[in-house]
C-alpha cells in the first residue's frame, strides 16, 4: 500500500491547518435557516442552501454558532430582538469565522448579520407574491361581501397576551353608547413561521361555526416587517379571499402593509382603528334609525295635526248646516207660501177644463141628447125592458122619440 496513512487526528489537524491558512479573515455567507435554539445565551443554527427552482432538495447544509456576546451586540443593533428574527426559513447573510475544531469538526461562527440582505430578500418575495395575488384578483372577493347592519358577534385571531389584542377589547368594550359584543378568540401565532399554519387553522375553525358571526378580524399591534412578514403568506391570502365571511385586518402601524391587508374586505392600520370602525358602523346605523324614527314622528304629528284640522273643519260645518238646513227649509217654505195660491188656482182651472169636457161628455151621453140627435127607443111592455132575442110575436112595445112615443104590437119576429 503505497498511500500514505493519517491518524484521524492528524487529518484533523492537517484539515484544521488548511482552514486557517485559506480562511483567516471572516467571510460573508448567505443561507437560509433550517433551525435556530437557543440554550443558556448561545444560538444554535443549521444553515441550508437550496438548489435553485428545486424549493425542497438541500445541496449543502452546515452548523453555525451565535456565542453569548455576539447575541447580546446584535440585539442592541437590531430592531427587534435576535431570537425573532432567526426564524425557520428565513434567508440571511451572515459574518462567519470558519472554525474547524479536531475533535468536533467544522463550524462557522457568526459574528454579524446584515439584516438589510434578508429585508431585501423578504421584500423581492412579497413584490412576486402581490404580483401573483392582483393576476389571480385574490384583492376583490372578500371586498364585495357585505357587512350585517349591526355587528354583534365578532371571531378575532389574534393572542390573547398581545398589547393590540387587548388595546382593542379595551377600546370596544368600553365605549360611551354602551354597545354590547360578543367576540370569541380564535388564537393564533403573530410571527414567524407558525403563523401561516394557526391562521389557516383558525379560519377552518370559524367555518365549522356555520356563519355564526358577523364579520372575522386579524389584530396584530405593531413590529418589524420582519414581525409582519408571516401575513404575506401566499396561503393566508388565497383563505382570505374565499372567505365567506367580510374579514377585517389591523395589523402593525400606519406605514405597514401586508399582502393579508391588500385581500381583507376592509384594511385597517392598527387593532385600535378596527374597534372605532365597529363603533362607527354601528353607530351609523343607529343614526339612521333615529333618523328614521324622528321622520316617523313628524309624519305622525303631521297626519295627526290634518286630522285635527279635518276634525275642526267638520266640527265647524256640522254646526253651520243645522242653520243651512233651516234656511233653505224657510226659503223653500217662503217660495210655496208665495206661489201655492197660484199654483192652486192654475190647479183648478185645469180641473174646471177637465170638468166640463167630462160634462160634455155625460151630455153626449143621455137619452134626451140623444133623441135630440134623431134617434129613438124601443122597450118592452111591461117594465120598459129593453130589446133582445126574447121578443115573441103579440109582444106590445114602446118606441119613444124626441116628440113623443108610441105602442105597437110585434106582428111577427
Amino acid at each position: 500500500m503505497d498511500a500514505t496513512i493519517f491518524s484521524l487526528y492528524d487529518l484533523g489537524t492537517l484539515i484544521k491547518r488548511v482552514f486557517s491558512l485559506n480562511f483567516q479573515d471572516k467571510i460573508w455567507v448567505k443561507a437560509e435557516i433550517a433551525s435556530c435554539k437557543v440554550v443558556r445565551g448561545i444560538a444554535y443554527l443549521d444553515l441550508i442552501e437550496k438548489e435553485e427552482g428545486q424549493s425542497d432538495k438541500v445541496i449543502a447544509q452546515q452548523s453555525a454558532v451565535i456565542w453569548q456576546s455576539t447575541l447580546q451586540k446584535l440585539n442592541g443593533k437590531l430592531s427587534e430582538p435576535i431570537t425573532g428574527f432567526l426564524e425557520n426559513g428565513r434567508e440571511i447573510l451572515v459574518l462567519v469565522q470558519i472554525d474547524f475544531n479536531v475533535r468536533y469538526g467544522l463550524k462557522l461562527v457568526i459574528d454579524d448579520i446584515d439584516p438589510a440582505y434578508t429585508l431585501g430578500k423578504l421584500f423581492q418575495q412579497r413584490q412576486e407574491l402581490e404580483k401573483l395575488i392582483f393576476n389571480e384578483k385574490l384583492h376583490e372577493p372578500n371586498k364585495l361581501i357585505p357587512l350585517a347592519p349591526v355587528i354583534q358577534k365578532i371571531a378575532i385571531l389574534s393572542n390573547e397576551q398581545a398589547a393590540g389584542y387587548q388595546d382593542f377589547v379595551h377600546q370596544l368594550t368600553e365605549n360611551a353608547m354602551n354597545y354590547a359584543f360578543s367576540l370569541t378568540l380564535y388564537p393564533i401565532s403573530l410571527q414567524g413561521t407558525l403563523v401561516e399554519e394557526t391562521v389557516l387553522i383558525q379560519l377552518a375553525e370559524i367555518l365549522k361555526a356555520n356563519n355564526a358571526f358577523d364579520v372575522v378580524l386579524i389584530l396584530r399591534g405593531g413590529g418589524s416587517k420582519l414581525d409582519l412578514s408571516g401575513f404575506d403568506s401566499i396561503k393566508i391570502c388565497r383563505a382570505i379571499s374565499s372567505f365567506p365571511i367580510k374579514i377585517i385586518t389591523g395589523i402593525g402601524h400606519e406605514v405597514d402593509e401586508t399582502l393579508s391587508d391588500i385581500v381583507a374586505g376592509i384594511s385597517l392600520k392598527t387593532p385600535t382603528a378596527v374597534a372605532e370602525y365597529l363603533l362607527y358602523h354601528n353607530q351609523t346605523f343607529e343614526a339612521s334609525i333615529q333618523q328614521m324614527v324622528l321622520i316617523i314622528n313628524d309624519n305622525a304629528r303631521y297626519k295627526v295635526q290634518q286630522s285635527k284640522l279635518k276634525l275642526l273643519r267638520c266640527q265647524h260645518e256640522l254646526s253651520l248646516r243645522p242653520m243651512r238646513v233651516i234656511d233653505r227649509t224657510n226659503t223653500k217654505l217662503q217660495n210655496i207660501q208665495q206661489y201655492l195660491p197660484n199654483l192652486i188656482n192654475n190647479r183648478l182651472k185645469k180641473e174646471e177644463v177637465k170638468l166640463s169636457f167630462l160634462q160634455r161628455l155625460i151630455d153626449l151621453v143621455t137619452i134626451s141628447s140623444t133623441l135630440k140627435r134623431g134617434f129613438s127607443i124601443t122597450q118592452i111592455l111591461p117594465g120598459n125592458k129593453p130589446l133582445n132575442d126574447n121578443i115573441m110575436p103579440n109582444m106590445e112595445v114602446e118606441t119613444i122619440w124626441e116628440k113623443g112615443s108610441f105602442k105597437s104590437i110585434i106582428i111577427d119576429k
